[in-house]
C-alpha cells in the first residue's frame, strides 16, 4: 500500500499485491462499485502495482474517468495527499482538473513547487487562494510572492495574509479599499484621499503611520503616487514590493526606482522580472548600472545597450568593476573599443 493512502479494509485487500490478479484487474476496470475517494485512491495504488499489465489497466481506467468525476472527487477535503498530487501530475491535458487540484488543502508541497514559477495566471490564482496550504508552508507563500506573473490584486491579498501571519496579528478583511479597517486615530477621509489621488504629504505621512502592515500593503497597491513614494521606503519589504507590484504604478516611477541605488533588493528583482518594463531602454540602462541588480543580470543587460552608453558605463566609478569591465568586453566584441 502507498504511504498516506488509506482505504477501507475490504477495498485494501482487493488492491493489495497479495490479491489475485483478476481481482485487482476488476477493481481497475471499475467492476466493484466505489465512491469517488475510494475509486481514485484504489487506482492510485494500482498504478504502482508490481504487474505491468495491471498498471496499464489502471492507467487506461484513469484516462477514461470523466472530468466531472475527478473534479467531484477533489471536492472531498479528505482525499489523501498522494492522490491529490497524482491528479495534478496526470491531468496536465485537462487544465480544469489541475486547477481544482491546486485548490485542495491536501496538495503536497513538492507538487506545489512545480507550479510556483508558472506564467499561467489561472494556475497562480488557484495557488494563491489555497490559504490553508500556504499557511502550513510559508516558504511556498514567499516563493509564490516572488513570481512576477502573479496578478497584483492576488499578490496584495496573499502578502497581506502572509504579513499578518508573520506578526501574529489578524489579517485585514479581504474587501474593497473603502472597507479597509483603520485604527480610530486615523481619519477615514485620509485613506479616501490617498486612494482617489489627492497628494498632501503631511496627511499621507499621518495616514501611513497609523496603518498595520496589511493595510499598508493594500494602500501601496491601490493608493496614489504620493502613497507609493512614501511606502516604497517602508522597512517591511512586503510593503515596498507591494508598491512596485501596484497596477497603478507608472513607467516614470519604475524608472526612478530602477535608478535608485538604495532601493531594496526585492524591489529591483520584481522590476527585472517584468518583461514589459525591460522593453524600455532607459529602465534597462538604469538597471545595468544599479549595484542592486544581480551581477549576471546586469551583464546580460549590457548586451542591449548602445555603444555610447557602454562607453560611459565602462568609465564610470559608480558601477561595480565587473559591470565596467563587462561593458568593455561588449564593446570589444562589437569592434568599438
Amino acid at each position: 500500500m502507498i504511504p498516506g493512502i488509506e482505504l477501507p479494509e475490504a477495498v485494501a485487500r482487493c488492491v493489495s499485491p497479495d490479491a489475485a490478479e483478476d481481482l485487482r484487474r476488476s477493481v481497475a476496470r471499475g467492476a466493484i462499485p466505489l465512491g469517488p475517494r475510494e475509486r481514485l485512491s484504489s487506482l492510485a495504488v494500482l498504478l504502482a502495482d508490481p504487474v505491468a499489465g495491471i498498471r496499464e489497466e489502471a492507467r487506461g481506467a484513469w484516462r477514461s474517468l470523466p472530468p466531472s468525476f475527478v473534479v467531484g472527487a477533489l471536492e472531498d477535503p479528505l482525499l489523501p495527499t498522494p492522490v491529490v498530487d497524482l491528479v495534478a501530475a496526470l491531468e496536465q491535458q485537462r487544465p480544469e482538473i489541475v486547477w481544482k487540484a491546486l485548490e485542495h488543502p491536501a496538495l503536497g508541497p513538492r507538487t506545489v513547487e512545480r507550479f510556483l514559477e508558472s506564467e499561467d495566471e489561472e494556475v497562480l490564482h488557484r495557488l494563491a487562494r489555497n490559504h490553508r496550504l500556504l499557511g502550513r508552508h510559508p516558504d511556498l507563500a514567499r516563493r509564490l510572492l516572488d513570481n512576477p506573473s502573479l496578478h497584483p490584486e492576488e499578490w496584495s491579498r496573499l502578502a497581506s495574509l502572509f504579513a499578518e501571519a508573520e506578526t501574529g496579528a489578524p489579517a485585514a478583511e479581504d474587501t474593497a479599499p473603502e472597507a479597509v479597517h483603520l485604527p480610530p486615530q486615523v481619519p477615514r477621509e485620509l485613506l479616501d484621499e490617498a486612494v482617489e489621488g489627492v497628494e498632501e504629504s503631511q496627511n499621507l505621512y499621518q495616514l501611513v503611520q497609523g496603518l498595520s502592515v496589511s493595510e499598508k500593503i493594500k494602500l501601496a497597491t491601490l493608493g496614489n503616487k504620493g502613497a507609493r513614494r512614501l511606502l516604497i521606503r517602508d522597512t517591511n519589504k512586503l510593503v515596498a514590493v507591494a508598491v512596485i507590484r501596484s497596477p497603478k504604478i507608472r513607467d516614470d516611477e519604475v524608472l526612478a526606482i530602477a535608478q535608485d541605488r538604495t532601493m531594496a533588493d526585492e524591489v529591483i528583482r520584481v522590476v527585472l522580472g517584468r518583461k514589459d518594463w525591460l522593453k524600455g531602454y532607459p529602465i534597462r540602462l538604469a538597471l545595468a548600472q544599479n549595484p542592486k541588480t544581480p551581477l549576471p543580470k546586469a551583464v546580460r543587460l549590457l548586451e542591449t545597450l548602445y555603444d555610447r552608453d557602454l562607453r560611459q558605463v565602462a568609465k564610470s566609478r559608480n558601477v561595480p568593476s565587473a559591470v565596467a569591465s563587462g561593458a568593455l568586453r561588449v564593446l570589444a566584441r562589437r569592434g568599438k573599443t
